[in-house]
């Protein structure tokens, strides 16, 4: 039984609503999202799109604040995207990123230079062609992959994607972060 995401997500929506919470919530990420930064080499001039936000959209909210780029933050479930924008506005972030409810395997915005695709979107492998084939030429994708102990809890890329690069993370549901680049 998958009981990780629904917990997380309860969490988030849960947490959503107080400013300190969301606070406390993003600072365990803010490492992740740096060294994805600087992976991927998102600067101000990047568009970045975030699969998978949650009601906390944390990718989100540092990736705004450490590079000033435009994010365009994506989550299916309405309530998290609700969420999200509500957290945003708290933080007064509303200006910088902007939260629509769609499924990353389907509808997106296209004209993105670089995308973040969280752990718990799925399905990863639809997302990524969907991603390649909106995405600006150049776009850099990151997909989290699980780590070990936890490969049963989440889906993930196919081993035959291979990556440019790759960033090892801190972290116990994920050891790394794959970047793709899209050919010109």
């Amino acid at each position: 039984m998958q009981i990780i995401q629904p917990v997380v997500s309860y969490i988030e929506k849960t947490c959503s609503k107080k400013k300190m919470l969301i606070n406390l919530y993003t600072s365990f990420y803010k490492d992740v999202v740096t060294r994805e930064i600087t992976l991927a080499n998102i600067s101000c001039q990047d568009t970045v799109l975030n699969i998978g936000c949650g009601a906390i959209p944390f990718t989100a909210i540092h990736l705004a604040r450490l590079t000033g780029a435009k994010v365009w933050a994506v989550d299916r479930d309405i309530n998290a995207v609700e969420g999200a924008r509500y957290s945003l506005k708290l933080l007064g972030l509303t200006k910088k990123v902007l939260v629509i409810e769609g499924d990353g395997s389907e509808k997106i915005p296209s004209g993105f230079t670089a995308a973040v695709v969280a752990l718990q979107a799925e399905p990863k492998e639809t997302i990524f062609k969907n991603l390649f084939s909106l995405g600006s030429p150049g776009a850099r994708l990151i997909f989290r992959h699980p780590s070990p102990s936890y490969k049963s809890f989440y889906d993930q890329l196919p081993e035959k994607y291979c990556p440019a690069a790759h960033q090892k993370q801190n972290m116990k549901t994920f050891d790394k972060s794959l970047l793709f680049i899209k050919n010109k």
